[in-house]
Parts: C-alpha cells; structure tokens; sequence
C-alpha cells in the first residue's frame, strides 16, 4: 500500500536551512569587523611606536642644545629638522627657573632653564586619515 507524502520534512528541513545561512552570514559579518579592529588598532599602536622612537631620536640629537640655545621667546621650529620625516613642531615657552633639584657648592650653579614643547603627529590606516600624536617637555640649562 503506497502512501501519498504532501513535502512537509522538506519544507521544514528548507526553513532550518534558511536560519541557518542567514546565521553563519551574521557571523562572518561579525568576524569580519573584528579583524577590521584588530588591524585598525595594530595600525594604531605602530604609529605611536615611531612617535615615541622619533621623539627619542629628537632628544639624543648632538644639535638639539644649540638650537634650543638659539631660540628666541615664542619661536618655533620644526622637529623635521632633526628626524627625518618627523612631522611637529618645537615652540619655544618659556625661560625660568629649573625645576630640577640639586645641592650646588659653587656659585656658578645652572638655575635658569628654557623650556621647549616638542610636539609630533602620525597619520595611519586607510588612505591616512587617523592620526596620533605625543607632546613633550624638554627642560635645557641655560649658562
């Protein structure tokens, strides 16, 4: 005796698959934007990387006493000037007192101190359109 079948476990079976597909899509999408981060982050923390070895080259750099020397109040100047394909600028803000402690015996001590602000900026990621920057304080005795 032959029974008719009216398709009911396929069309289950179709909708299972149906949620399924539309599933795994949602996790790709998702797992897609994930590498997306990590490399947009990864991107990111090179960028500050050659920032602090820029800066570093700035601060070790044999020419760098004599320019600060040289500066007059309010001057600026660029850090390209002292690393190559550094972008930032060193601006002159102030002459005072050093804020370093020390217990001098002559009376020749250095007290008198100028102050720069070394700032620097990195572009990254796509087409360079972020960008990161670091600023710091170099504090140079002045005779």
């Amino acid at each position: 005796m032959q029974r008719t079948q009216s398709g009911a476990a396929l069309f289950v079976a179709m909708i299972f698959l149906l949620i399924l597909s539309f599933l795994g899509g949602v996790l790709l999408s998702n797992s897609n934007q994930g590498l997306k981060i990590v490399s947009a982050m990864g991107d990111r923390l090179g960028a500050e990387h050659e920032l602090e070895g820029e800066m570093s080259e700035l601060v070790i750099d044999p020419d760098l006493q004599g320019a600060i020397g040289s500066m007059v109040p309010a001057a600026s100047m660029p850090v390209s000037d002292f690393v190559a394909g550094a972008d930032g600028t060193l601006r002159h803000t102030v002459d005072g007192v050093c804020s370093r402690s020390f217990n001098a015996s002559s009376n020749n001590a250095i007290t008198q101190c100028r102050y720069v602000r070394a700032d620097a900026n990195k572009n990254y990621g796509k087409a360079n359109r972020a960008s990161t920057s670091i600023a710091a304080g170099i504090e140079q005795p002045m005779l």
